[in-house]
Parts: structure tokens; sequence; C-alpha cells
């Protein structure tokens, strides 16, 4: 009975600190945070109504934002190598050269993608920091590994107190045929989104707009008009195939 009575209050306790463990990583992860979580998962399932739910797409997640400054090469290196540790990525040696600025790049896999981290000089006050995830033929249904990569990268850089903003990109190709086709199809991720056009740019072959939600947490401002979502269409000028760009706030990726 005493055995019994042993393994019942372990097994009580184990309980109670699992609980605890799962309200102190739910309280890791600010209201701003959770609101960047809630527009992937959207963004994802808006971009799944017009490449279809089982579309493999290339996924593009990435923090950005000014950071503390680097007075020197060697204290670029070394914040560089700080920001590594903490998102437990081995540190780079040396720096590397980018269109004649010193920056430091590292990269990792992270949950079958690739993570880059970045660190460049702005002036002798402030450096920007980057953190992008990049996954190929991501799975677009899987909106919660999306959310977990976020997650994993904002547990590490939060410990410095360091606020960037996420940027999310989704790419993959329409099976539609036409232009007609296509801008059917970005209309059923629009609805999703209870998207409102603010500006566009045409082209030959490319289609590119902005739009406004209310559904939407994060934002650009162009001018005094909020941005939450963009979108290009891109016709393949060799085999007609229309490709579909759409970014919350906005696309960083070539289309």
């Amino acid at each position: 009975m005493k055995k019994a009575w042993l393994f019942g209050m372990m097994t009580g306790l184990a309980i109670v600190c699992m609980a605890a463990l799962q309200v102190q990583a739910k309280s890791l992860h600010s209201p701003a945070d959770e609101a960047s979580y809630a527009d992937t998962r959207l963004l994802l399932q808006a971009a799944a109504e017009s490449l279809g739910p089982a579309a493999a797409v290339k996924l593009t997640l990435k923090k950005g934002g000014p950071s503390a400054p680097a007075a020197n090469d060697a204290e670029l290196l070394a914040l560089g190598r700080s920001w590594s540790e903490r998102l437990g990525m081995e540190p780079a040696s040396s720096l590397s050269d980018q269109q004649g600025h010193a920056v430091y790049r590292q990269q990792a896999e992270a949950q079958g993608c690739t993570q880059t981290l970045l660190l460049t000089a702005l002036n002798a006050e402030s450096t920007y920091l980057i953190v992008r995830a990049e996954c190929e033929g991501y799975p677009l249904q899987d909106t919660e590994r999306a959310v977990s990569l976020q997650q994993l990268a904002d547990a590490g850089l939060q410990t410095a107190g360091w606020n960037g903003a996420w940027n999310v990109v989704v790419q993959g190709e329409l099976p539609e045929r036409t232009e007609d086709g296509a801008l059917a199809a970005l209309e059923r991720t629009l609805y999703k989104l209870a998207a409102g056009e603010v500006e566009r740019y045409e082209d030959r072959g490319t289609i590119s707009r902005s739009y406004r939600s209310d559904r939407l947490n994060g934002y650009v401002l162009s001018g005094t008009e909020k941005l939450h979502v963009q979108a290009a269409l891109r016709c393949d000028s060799t085999d007609g195939d229309w490709r579909l760009t759409i970014g919350a706030p906005v696309v960083t990726t070539e289309y």
C-alpha cells in the first residue's frame, strides 16, 4: 500500500509539474507575439484557398529590427556570436562581406528548414538583426510547425529583450492556367482575409496588389494607409504557369 501511495504521489507531482511547464511556456510569449502567430496561421489557411490545402510551397518566416550598436567589426562579430548562442546556433568565426559591408551571417537547420541569422551595422548607434527561416516544399496545411519555428526563434531572442517584427511569405504554383483563373484563385484567399485593395501595380505577366485587412494584426504604413497583406501573381513566360506570392504584411522575396 505504501508503494501504491508513493507511486500515486509521484504521478500527481509529475502532472502538476507538466501543467506548470505548459503554463510557463505559454507565458513566455507576449500579446504581440501571439498576434504574429495568429497572422501566420491565418495567412497559411488563406493561401490554401488559392493553392489547395495539400500544396507544397516555399515558406519564409522573417523577423527583423534594430539591435544594439557595434563600434567596429570586432564588436559586430562578438554581438553576432552572442545572438547565435541565444538561438542555439554554432557561432561563426568571422564576418562576411555583403556589397562592401561587414555582415555577421550564420546558418543552421531548424525543423527541416534553413534558419539564417544576419546582423549588420547600420551606423555607430545601431545594428540591424534579421532571423529568417526558409522552408522549401513546405506542406501548407501544417500551420502549427510554422508557428513553432517562430516560437523557437522568439524564445532565444527575447532573452535579450529584443523586439523585432515578423513577416511571413508563402509562394506556390497555382493549378489555374489563365490570368482570369489566377485572379479568381487569388480572390478566394482575399475573401478569407476580408482584404480590401489599397494599391495595385500591373505589368506584362505580373500583377501586384496591396491590401488592408481587419483580420490581420501586423501592418506597414504606406503614407497614412495601413497595409496588412501584399499579393503578387506572375506568369512564367516559358511554361505559362501562374505563381502566387503572398506576404503579411509585405512580400519580401522575388516573385
